[in-house]
């Protein structure tokens, strides 16, 4: 029986064992960690620094839970500590549920963001409105 985590190492070997078949092994390997990214993301997973670390690890899960209001996004980490984040729909993204720490929201390309709340940060897959009107990249907002 495979697990989610065990499922990600699998998909990370096969893309990685993929990448070095190729004549372009190094645009091979950054495209396999890309989709191995992409896939874990997909199963909840998302990059995390905390306690103000600036080493980002893939350890850190994601949830979403229907309120009266609209969706939170759940942000569980390793630790069993967590952040609850209202999901916005007028553009502005995520504010914070609970609203204790200050939470910044920073475009990390067309389809990542790196979210920061207090000491803890978080990058996360998105969809950017009017993607042809993307602000600049490292452009950042307050969340709430």
């Amino acid at each position: 029986m495979f697990t989610p985590i065990s499922k990600y190492f699998a998909a990370t070997l096969l893309l990685a064992s993929l990448a070095g078949c190729s004549g372009d092994s190094a645009a091979s390997l950054e495209q396999a960690e890309k989709d191995a990214s992409d896939q874990a993301a997909r199963n909840g997973k998302i990059e995390c620094a905390l306690a103000g670390s600036d080493t980002f690890e893939r350890t850190c899960t994601t949830e979403q839970i229907a309120a009266p209001d609209g969706k939170i996004l759940v942000i569980r980490q390793a630790d069993g500590g967590f952040r609850r984040f209202n999901i916005l729909t007028d553009g502005r993204g995520l504010s914070p549920a609970d609203g204790f720490d200050e939470t910044r929201i920073r475009l990390l390309d067309g389809s990542m963001i790196e979210l920061t709340s207090g000491d803890d940060k978080y990058r996360l897959p998105a969809q950017i409105k009017g993607q042809g009107n993307t602000p600049d990249e490292g452009a950042s907002k307050d969340a709430g």
